[in-house]
């Protein structure tokens, strides 16, 4: 399967990619900024989030957007990949120590 990842309104593919990052934090963390909307104002994009975590199977990442809405929590090896608009934030908060994820962000530029 495969797929084209479109910018905003068009049939023109997206171009730019952020590269995958990988996070580790040595303890639990609240409100991590993942997708800073005012980086990628009003534009089309792919948001890539995996808790990459091996840590107990009942830690999770929970993944929020705008302010404190949650819209789910990722268990070691989940992952999502959500369109974003560049109008809310994305935030991340693990719920452990020693909780790692990676991210990564297609977008129009």
């Amino acid at each position: 399967m495969s797929t084209n990842f479109l910018k905003a309104g068009s049939s023109t593919g997206l171009t730019q990619f952020t590269g995958i990052s990988r996070v580790e934090k040595a303890s639990a963390t609240n409100d991590i900024a993942v997708f800073t909307a005012s980086e990628f104002t009003n534009t089309g994009g792919k948001l890539y989030f995996k808790n990459t975590s091996t840590t107990a199977a009942n830690t999770y990442i929970l993944m929020e957007v705008g302010t404190n809405v949650i819209i789910g929590r990722l268990y070691p090896g989940d992952w999502m990949l959500i369109p974003v608009d560049g109008t809310e934030d994305i935030k991340a908060s693990t719920s452990e120590a020693g909780m790692s994820y990676e991210f990564g962000i297609f977008h129009e530029g």
